[in-house]
């Protein structure tokens, strides 16, 4: 028989059993939690344009230059209140979180449904999309070089900068002050050139290839100065310079047609891929909607209708060129002028109704060069003559709204 004194010492000693159980169950409890992770698994997450299927065992793969901007459409299926990204490491087939292995960084361009990414430095490293609150998660295995592949080197375009346009009249718009943009900059070592063939889509430009035909116009610039090189072949073209940047469009007219652009677009990237003589980034030129007032003969295909049109353009952009491996980013002239055109300049961007006049070749330029580059624009000072200083207010204005929502428009204050 017990006395009180041992009775007492007993009842001290269940009462410590049972808080260590308790702990333990609490425990187990929070051990469970954390092989469930943060939440349910209640939406999907798909990163386009991009190798692998973004699980942990076969993560999405994302090579990237140091300075390089690559941007792709993430789709969300479900309900979530928002996105958080983690950067980490794989350790015994689980993700676990390290901050110092960031390698990127995110442009001010993204958002939940475009990812928009710049590389900081060199290194691998494992980002995790996830719901916030959430299990779902896609993986992207990042791998961050520099473009020699053994320094930590950054290109720098202020020092040189080569670009090379495979397009017809649209990428001649396009680029007719891109000079003129990039002195006003102070960027004095640039190249600019373009291979022209009037009116062709890519179907077009895979048959000058095929055939092997020298019937690209070839125009360079060199110190802010045009010439041109004569009639070429698109090998000669990518043989002439180390280019830093390839662009590619399609016809106007087809633009919006997504039927239009394979196989010959793949066929196109492969070429220009094994023939290029260095590390180039690709980008995508949209073109833009025809004037309301148009009489070309692909307008009907949009019902003669610009809006039609220009939601079709960004329809192909999201589908096609957004979701394709190869393109890094979309240079988005179309919205930037879209974006004049609620303006007080109005439906006022065109000589002819297609082909973009003075004030419209200067808007896509500005949108080029900011776009291309990265560098601000709102320093720039450079306009052509017959440009008002409301219109390059209404210019800059337009062209920083469409870098910042390159899929929709944005309404001017400038009425």
């Amino acid at each position: 028989m017990l006395n009180k004194k041992g009775g007492s010492k007993m009842k001290k000693v269940w009462m410590v059993l049972l808080l260590v159980a308790s702990f333990g169950i609490l425990a187990s409890c929070t051990e469970a939690e954390e092989v469930i992770d943060e939440g349910p698994d209640s939406i999907d997450i798909l990163v386009n344009g991009l190798q692998g299927e973004g699980t942990l065992e076969s993560p999405y793969i994302l090579e990237i230059n140091l300075g390089e901007t690559i941007e792709k459409h993430v789709s969300i299926t479900g309900d979530y209140d928002s996105l958080e990204y983690l950067f980490g490491t794989v350790e015994d087939g689980k993700f676990v979180v390290d901050e110092t292995t960031k390698n990127i960084h995110f442009n001010e361009r993204s958002t939940d449904e475009y990812l928009s990414v710049v590389g900081e430095t060199r290194g691998e490293s494992m980002l995790r999309i996830k719901g916030k609150d959430m299990s779902s998660s896609a993986y992207v295995a990042v791998n961050t070089i520099s473009r020699d592949g053994l320094t930590d080197n950054v290109k720098d375009y202020n020092q040189s900068l080569k670009i090379l346009a495979i397009g017809n009249s649209f990428s001649e718009d396009a680029m007719t002050y891109l000079g003129e943009i990039f002195a006003d900059y102070g960027m004095d070592h640039v190249v600019l050139s373009y291979l022209y063939i009037g009116g062709a889509s890519l179907e077009t430009h895979w048959n000058a290839v095929s055939n092997g035909t020298s019937s690209y116009r070839y125009e360079k610039n060199v110190d802010n100065d045009w010439e041109n090189k004569g009639n070429k072949s698109l090998l000669i073209g990518l043989l002439d310079e180390e280019w830093d940047v390839i662009t590619m469009q399609q016809a106007s007219g087809k633009s919006g047609l997504p039927d239009t652009y394979q196989p010959f677009l793949d066929d196109l990237v492969n070429y220009v891929t094994e023939n290029k003589l260095t590390d180039t980034t690709f980008m995508w030129h949209q073109t833009w909607a025809y004037s309301q007032s148009s009489t070309h003969s692909e307008f009907p295909n949009y019902g003669r209708d610009q809006i039609t049109m220009y939601e079709a353009i960004i329809n192909a952009n999201q589908n096609l060129i957004l979701n394709h491996e190869s393109f890094r980013q979309i240079i988005p002239a179309g919205t930037a002028l879209q974006n004049v055109r609620t303006s007080s300049v109005g439906d006022n961007v065109t000589r002819d109704g297609y082909h973009l006049n003075v004030y419209g070749r200067y808007v896509a330029a500005l949108m080029w060069f900011r776009t291309i580059t990265g560098f601000s624009i709102d320093d720039i000072t450079y306009k052509p003559s017959t440009v008002t200083d409301q219109q390059l207010l209404i210019a800059k204005e337009a062209v920083n709204n469409a870098y910042q929502q390159m899929f929709e428009t944005t309404a001017s204050i400038y009425q």
